[in-house]
């Protein structure tokens, strides 16, 4: 394993290169990258070339959301981010909402290992352009068998293994507070005409069911809520199914370009049985 991943050196220090030359003009105020401390990776902007000895590539973070509240800080001024592909379509969804300003983000593409790309169970492991790294292109890391359980299942058996699923939930709001996209001012998970306030496990299916719906057109299959799940439900994989059935049935994908409309919001619609 470490002889097969020993690139990971390599893209950290070119991308500890391409964050010094970006620090040496004035176009960013900082690039915002990774910093390792210890064992663990966190999100920081590095603004000087003394700090980028703890710049790395070796971690995952989902880094978009934190670029927006950058760029709510500053209301002028330009930032760089080493964005992995995920993070890249997390912008491009981001900018769709209004929420960032795509023109005062540089972004540095990192692209995904195989290992990386592999446990996100990602297709699509790298940006539009890698600056760092080399892209192995479009792949199929899906957990397939996992999720056509899923899809098999009578209708029976699906409610009886989501109603046992989400009785683990305790509403710790850790898928929504990992994931870039769930940043609406007035949350619905919060408001209590939506979901009762105060109770544990929270109200079948509503309180998950809310956010699955709200995400459909602009989930990018990222797995960061169910990675941040303390109780070990599912969430990524249900989203999954249902960006899939977006792909299926509207010919449709989050992230791919800030011009598309979503046909939840009137974009265009593909024939579906001309497409079958």
């Amino acid at each position: 394993m470490q002889e097969e991943r020993q690139g990971d050196s390599d893209r950290t220090e070119k991308a500890r290169e391409l964050a010094a030359s970006l620090l040496m003009t004035d176009s960013v105020q900082g690039v915002l990258a990774l910093l390792e401390i210890r064992d663990h990776v966190v999100p920081h902007l590095f603004t000087s070339r003394e700090e980028l000895s703890g710049l790395t590539v070796d971690g995952h973070y989902a880094i978009a959301g934190v670029a927006e509240r950058l760029l709510e800080r500053w209301a002028q001024g330009n930032i760089a981010v080493m964005a992995r592909g995920c993070d890249e379509r997390h912008l491009i969804e981001l900018a769709k909402k209004g929420s960032v300003d795509l023109s005062r983000i540089k972004v540095v593409g990192v692209a995904c290992d195989i290992f990386e790309a592999k446990a996100c169970h990602c297709v699509q492991p790298f940006p539009r352009q890698a600056d760092v790294g080399n892209s192995i292109g479009r792949v199929d890391f899906m957990d397939h068998e996992k999720l056509n359980e899923l899809v098999s299942m009578s209708i029976t058996e699906r409610r009886s293994f989501w109603t046992e699923i989400f009785s683990r939930c305790i509403k710790c709001y850790g898928c929504r507070n990992a994931c870039p996209l769930c940043n609406c001012v007035d949350c619905r998970l919060e408001e209590e005409r939506w979901v009762r306030v105060g109770e544990i496990p929270p109200e079948y299916p509503s309180f998950h069911l809310i956010r699955l719906f709200h995400l459909a057109d602009k989930c990018v299959g990222c797995m960061a809520c169910e990675k941040a799940c303390p109780m070990g439900i599912p969430v990524g994989r249900l989203n999954l199914l249902v960006r899939q059935e977006m792909l299926d049935w509207y010919g449709y994908e989050a992230g791919r370009e800030v011009e598309d409309v979503s046909p939840l919001l009137g974009g265009a619609l593909i024939d579906v049985a001309d497409k079958k």
